[in-house]
């Protein structure tokens, strides 16, 4: 009986040692695993996201009656266009414009003036509209501008300029520098286009304007 306790003993003192040392090499040995666990691994770097570009619609200018009236949603719309003859060739085309919607009693009068670009053909044409306020204002001025020009004397100035600007971006320029006196015309808000004449044809200009403005008078 002595015996059997005393191997018991034994038994259970070499066990407890057992298990007393066998978690520090163990834990040892993993630790030595994790770290080459950990040296094996690339490390990874978090790169800071770029911000993303938003896209920003752009919502079209109107700046006329005759525009508002051509951008008018859900309505029935008859638009006529009558060509006027400028004998300018075709960097500069005109037309007098009668806007009408139908069941409706929104109407208006104008002018639409495309300019293109002789230096770059596959540009879009710039296209201003006027009003038959403005286009009446516009021929009014015609005059005391071409008088005004005819004279100027070469003096101190570096340049003198005479405009005229609608609210739908037409602009009449007459300008003198470097002894050089001409008459610019450019259309379009955001991307303006632009074409010259010689300042004997703004008397041709005038005359334009007036029959856009006889067309309109009768409709």
């Amino acid at each position: 009986m002595r015996v059997l306790v005393f191997r018991v003993l034994i038994v259970g003192t070499l066990s407890l040692v057992f298990l007393l040392g066998t978690p520090s090499g163990a834990t040892a040995q993993q630790r030595g695993t994790a770290q080459q666990r950990s040296s094996a691994q690339p490390r990874t770097t978090v790169q800071p996201r770029e911000p993303r570009a938003v896209a920003i619609a752009l919502e079209p200018l109107i700046a006329t009656e005759v525009e508002a009236l051509l951008a008018e949603p859900n309505t029935l719309l008859a638009t006529d266009y009558y060509y006027i003859d400028l004998r300018f060739g075709p960097n500069l085309r005109m037309d007098a414009v009668v806007v009408e919607a139908i069941g409706s009693p929104g109407r208006a009068r104008g002018l639409r003036i495309q300019v293109r670009d002789s230096e770059n053909r596959s540009r879009q044409d710039g296209t201003s509209y006027m009003d038959f306020e403005e286009l009446t204002a516009l021929s009014r001025a015609l005059t005391p501008m071409a008088e005004r020009a005819n004279k100027w004397t070469d003096d101190e100035r570096r340049a003198t300029e005479l405009t005229f600007t609608s609210a739908g971006g037409f602009r009449l320029a007459i300008r003198q520098s470097a002894r050089q006196l001409r008459a610019y015309l450019s259309t379009g808000l955001l991307d303006p286009v632009a074409t010259s004449i010689d300042i004997s044809d703004l008397g041709t200009l005038k005359v334009a304007f007036d029959e856009a403005i006889a067309i309109l008078n009768r409709k």
